[in-house]
């Protein structure tokens, strides 16, 4: 009897130790298939991050020489740029090792007043020439022709280009830097700024002619040939004040922004002048005695003269901004500007759309021959200009460097430091009187997307 227990002993442990090898067996196997499949898995995933990342490539060198064409091109040398320029004569399709790039082209054109606006695409699809992967890129640039309003203009800028250069690296010879997506407008040909219809619908004067006993009629005081005394004027109705007026020379024009409306102050000789307003709402405070409350201020100032310095207000113990969030000054001016501090914006919340505070315009009025109509820029080293500077003649840095959140529409550029420009398209309205005519230029290049797709999903 213990024999045979014995016997079936030894056989339980046998059958024990064959089901243990076996479940061994199972499992290496099943390690072996996992780890086979993983290693599958994984050469899979190198091959499409190696392929992806070719294909990306590809695209970005692509696109930096789409780039590079449009800021080197004289688009007053061709009979109509967006379609020669976004073709396939111009980038065409082309195999490049395993790449295969093609290019998708389309056109969306609309008409502002007088200028012409097209919205030129190009779509490059990436493909390898043998494999099931694919990437599309997407380049957009706007073009305009005509009179063009000087909010949609970068740069532009009267100078001669040397020959062989384009106009970026002239510029970057002259000190000033421009973000890639900056096409600037570099010729020889200057152009005019006439401000007579402009101060016109400013003084609120309709077709009246710009005569001095026209301004005198509209300010209210006796009419006669002769200008005005030297002072500050507001030209009103009984809801509006369309502007501030001030006849001669301006010694200063300080800006301040605190407590949720702007503050500006003019200083003439012994005299200061004071007004305080809600942007596009009521006129807080003002140096006149009559109630304007019930009026909102155009934010137009217009000086037939000198302005020997824009700043911003100082308070001892105070950092204040120049301009409120939402304030959007036009200075013109028919003679020079210094502008001597930086001019800041405050902060922008999430949904407000930024913009220059300030457009400062010097030309000719119709009135006066003015002298120099130049903008003179001494903020010192590190100075930050939220502004639009607008002249048919000059505009003036010294040895300091400035960043202008704005734009550059000048008939020339005297810069012994450096000028960053970030151009932010300014919020005024849209007005044909403050145009360039007989202008073509690239308003902006924008790299859109570069994304993976599928090939089913190419149209």
């Amino acid at each position: 009897m213990k024999k045979d227990n014995l016997i079936a002993g030894r056989r339980g442990n046998i059958l024990a130790a064959l089901l243990f090898v076996l479940l061994c067996g199972a499992l290496c196997m099943t390690l072996l298939t996992h780890t086979i499949g993983h290693h599958h898995i994984m050469k899979i995933r190198r091959t499409r991050v190696a392929a992806l990342a070719e294909l990306q490539d590809q695209l970005c060198l692509e696109s930096h020489q789409i780039f590079h064409t449009l800021n080197r091109v004289d688009l007053d040398a061709l009979d109509e740029p967006a379609i020669e320029l976004f073709s396939l004569q111009t980038f065409p399709d082309r195999v490049t090792g395993p790449v295969h790039l093609q290019h998708i082209f389309s056109q969306e054109k609309s008409t502002l007043g007088n200028m012409e606006r097209t919205q030129a695409h190009v779509r490059i699809l990436a493909t390898q020439s043998k494999g099931p992967y694919c990437m599309e890129g997407e380049v957009s640039s706007t073009f305009l022709e005509g009179a063009v309003p000087t909010q949609h203009i970068p740069l532009l800028l009267k100078a001669e280009v040397p020959a062989g250069i384009s106009s970026r690296e002239f510029l970057a010879s002259q000190g000033v830097r421009l973000p890639n997506t900056v096409v600037p407008k570099v010729k020889a040909g200057g152009f005019d700024l006439e401000l007579k219809r402009l101060i016109q619908r400013a003084l609120d004067l309709g077709n009246l002619q710009l005569t001095w006993s026209e301004i005198r009629r509209r300010l209210g005081m006796e009419v006669t040939e002769a200008p005005p005394p030297p002072g500050v004027y507001l030209v009103q109705d009984s809801e509006h004040v369309h502007a501030v007026l001030v006849q001669g020379d301006l010694d200063e024009l300080a800006f301040s922004s605190h407590g949720g409306y702007q503050r500006v102050q003019m200083s003439q000789g012994s005299d200061t002048y004071t007004m305080e307003y809600e942007p596009e709402g009521a006129i807080l405070d003002c140096w006149i005695s009559d109630p304007i409350s019930t009026c909102v201020f155009s934010e137009c100032i217009v000086i037939n003269g000198n302005c020997l310095s824009v700043a911003t207000r100082h308070e001892p113990g105070k950092e204040l901004r120049a301009f409120h969030a939402d304030s959007r000054i036009t200075l013109l001016v028919s003679g020079q500007v210094t502008v001597t501090s930086s001019l800041e914006k405050e902060g922008l919340g999430v949904r407000r759309i930024p913009s220059p505070g300030i457009s400062i315009v010097c030309g000719k009025n119709g009135v006066v021959n003015a002298g120099d109509q130049d903008i003179r820029l001494s903020a010192g080293d590190h100075s930050v200009l939220d502004a639009s500077l607008i002249t048919a003649h000059e505009v003036k840095n010294g040895k300091g460097s400035v960043r202008i959140n704005g734009s550059i529409c000048a008939g020339g550029l005297d810069n012994s430091g450096e000028i960053e420009l970030a151009f932010v398209q300014g919020r005024q309205e849209v007005l044909e009187e403050l145009s360039v005519r007989n202008l073509r230029l690239i308003h902006n290049i924008k790299l859109l997307r570069i994304e993976e797709v599928r090939r089913d999903d190419i149209d």
